[in-house]
């Protein structure tokens, strides 16, 4: 029997199980996608940013690229604030950053959530399949009970907990996968604020 005519079988449930699935690979695919453009445009940044010692052209590159970078909108923070407080450009450097974050993090709720309930969409399409195996039960009660119809009717209805295992399991999966990949961006900018600053305070003495 093709995997087709088991979908078929598993009855309206597979249906939101599989637009369930579209979901996850549009938005994971979503989320890579973001997570490589800002790594290039970080990388962009830095390799602008290395070849200059002037403080007016770093500004002036991170008035230009840096807008597309979530580091060079930290860091525009750190060269272009006109503040003289220390704390408070890092105060600053550190809400811009979260902004980003956050910003990469959109959708991420949906991925997590439909982890969580693709299992139980699979579920209820069982349970639902076992009650009309046992309704056929009842209605047949008289003239004796079709062993291979019974069987037949509660492996259709596991059908849709197979089906909601596998989106849950890999929704789950893509979801610590992207989270993961997130605290790793996370941690490479501020690894890179706190050289920058260390380079900003050379440059201003």
């Amino acid at each position: 029997m093709s995997i087709f005519s088991l979908f078929l079988r598993g009855g309206i449930l597979m249906y939101v199980l599989l637009l369930l699935s579209i979901a996850v690979v549009a938005i994971v695919i979503e989320k890579y996608r973001s997570l490589r453009t800002v790594r290039k445009a970080n990388a962009k940044i830095v390799n602008l940013l290395s070849q200059q010692e002037k403080l007016d052209n770093i500004r002036a590159i991170l008035r230009v690229y840096g807008i597309d970078s979530p580091l060079g909108v930290m860091l525009d923070k750190l060269y272009n604030s006109g503040d003289v407080d220390m704390e408070l450009i890092q105060q600053s450097m550190e809400t811009a950053a979260e902004t980003e974050i956050l910003k990469l993090e959109k959708g991420m709720g949906w991925l997590s959530t439909i982890a969580a309930i693709a299992p139980l969409i699979g579920f209820l399409g069982t349970v639902i399949g076992m009650v009309r195996v046992f309704m056929n039960i009842q209605g047949q009660s008289q003239n004796g009970i079709d062993i291979n119809i019974l069987a037949g009717g509660i492996w259709e209805a596991l059908i849709t907990t197979v089906g909601g295992l596998i989106v849950g399991i890999i929704a789950i999966v893509l979801y610590n996968d992207l989270v993961q990949n997130l605290e790793n961006f996370a941690k490479e900018m501020q690894e890179k604020a706190v050289n920058y600053l260390l380079r900003y305070q050379k440059i201003e003495r």
